[in-house]
């Protein structure tokens, strides 16, 4: 007898629904290589008054009950003055951080557990963020949603969006949206077969 084993893979069901929103060049960066967004903070807001000025991304945090990103991403939005995540539980992974500010709270542990954690909380939408901590998850199958901001610079160099992704993720586009200052926004659904 032959048993065939299915990959364990937590679904909706099991879990909150976890969605990324994320801005990229249109060569795929999401900093430069030493982690400066200071391309992302020149680009200025849509000129068409019938346009959200941050491109759907108020809408979208409003949706979500708590953010997780990566050491990396912490370490450059610490700075922010205010704090931008007001009002939202945010929880940093990290093996090698000691220590958060107040605001957020560090996690060291494994990220299925965090995840089953969250939603025995109650939490029901989970934002993650960060290049190497969407990998983890979406290497996990725990991402349902990628909301893909292209801006219109070319870098050439940078911190990937995706790395180390272990085999193929399938996603299928649910809308794209060109915005009047040239961000092209892509939604998909990751489709976890």
């Amino acid at each position: 007898m032959v048993t065939i084993s299915k990959r364990c893979v937590m679904t909706l069901s099991d879990r909150p629904k976890i969605s990324v929103f994320i801005a990229t060049s249109i060569d795929g960066y999401i900093a430069r290589k030493n982690g400066d967004i200071d391309w992302l903070t020149k680009f200025n807001p849509p000129t068409d008054e019938s346009e959200d000025k941050d491109c759907g991304f108020s809408k979208f945090f409003s949706g979500i009950d708590v953010l997780v990103m990566g050491r990396n991403t912490y370490e450059v939005v610490s700075h922010f003055d205010p704090w931008p995540y007001e009002g939202k539980r945010v929880v940093v992974i990290s093996s090698t951080l000691q220590s958060v500010c107040k605001q957020a709270e560090l996690y060291k542990g494994d990220i299925k557990h965090l995840v089953e954690k969250l939603h025995a909380d109650g939490f029901k939408h989970i934002y993650v963020d960060g290049g190497a901590t969407i990998s983890q998850f979406l290497n996990m199958g725990l991402v349902d949603q990628l909301i893909i901001s292209i801006i219109p610079i070319v870098l050439g160099s940078g911190i990937q969006l995706f790395s180390n992704i272990n085999d193929d993720k399938w996603c299928r586009l649910v809308t794209t949206q060109a915005f009047s200052n040239g961000l092209v926004q892509l939604r998909y659904e990751v489709t976890h077969y």
